[in-house]
């Protein structure tokens, strides 16, 4: 008697796994693929000059485009000095405005008087705000504003070596008219003595404008012209 056979049961093949991909690691990476595989390699180098002729080339255009011209131009025609030395007697403030020496006052200035030219450069009137003037010496800087146009006849009634004839006094609060030039002079004091201005470094005239830049005049060539300065005149 036969025993009954079912179906053949046949032995299946053990399953091949395939290894993992080896994990990238920035840390281990060989010094020959790091300097040499493509991978790592520089980008190109002719499209970063490009990128960086373009970028010149648009600063450049913004800031000649950005640039504008000057509102206002000028120059010293001419500059008197006048040195003082000043001694008196019964000061109300004794030391306050110069040295003591048994119980006379001294004490040293420079009036200085500066012819200016300046020119409107734009199409409208330009307003005068102020004028100042700066006087740089081994000593440090002095700083004035310019004397009142309307004392210009007292202080040049009073030294009358100061004057520059034929040109008015050029005022504050005035304007100029559009694309037109105007002279004036302009009264300075700075308190140093005469051997101190002879060994001045520069002198500057600044006209302050409303609405627009300063205009910085430097007079100090023509400052150093031999008649500039004039003998010191001594009062006691």
């Amino acid at each position: 008697m036969s025993s009954p056979t079912g179906p053949e049961v046949r032995p299946t093949a053990p399953e091949v796994k395939k290894p993992a991909a080896p994990r990238f690691d920035a840390g281990h990476i060989p010094m020959s693929e790091e300097l040499d595989s493509p991978r790592w390699s520089l980008p190109p180098l002719v499209p970063v000059l490009i990128a960086a002729v373009v970028l010149g080339v648009i600063v450049g255009v913004y800031l000649l485009s950005s640039r504008q011209p000057p509102t206002s131009t000028g120059s010293a025609i001419r500059v008197v000095a006048l040195p003082l030395h000043i001694e008196s007697k019964g000061s109300v403030a004794p030391g306050q405005q110069g040295t003591l020496d048994q119980n006379v006052e001294k004490r040293d200035a420079v009036l200085v008087n500066i012819a200016l030219d300046v020119k409107n450069a734009i199409g409208k009137p330009m307003y005068i705000k102020g004028i100042e003037g700066k006087l740089v010496g081994e000593k440090g800087e002095f700083n004035d504003s310019a004397a009142p146009a309307s004392d210009y006849e007292r202080i040049v009634q009073a030294y009358p070596q100061l004057n520059i004839p034929d040109v008015k006094p050029l005022q504050s609060e005035s304007s100029i008219p559009a694309n037109a030039n105007q002279r004036g002079v302009v009264i300075f004091s700075f308190p140093v003595s005469r051997e101190d201005w002879d060994k001045r470094k520069s002198l500057q005239a600044t006209v302050n404008f409303y609405d627009h830049a300063p205009l910085v005049i430097d007079a100090t060539q023509v400052a150093a012209a031999q008649e500039a300065t004039l003998p010191t005149k001594v009062s006691k």
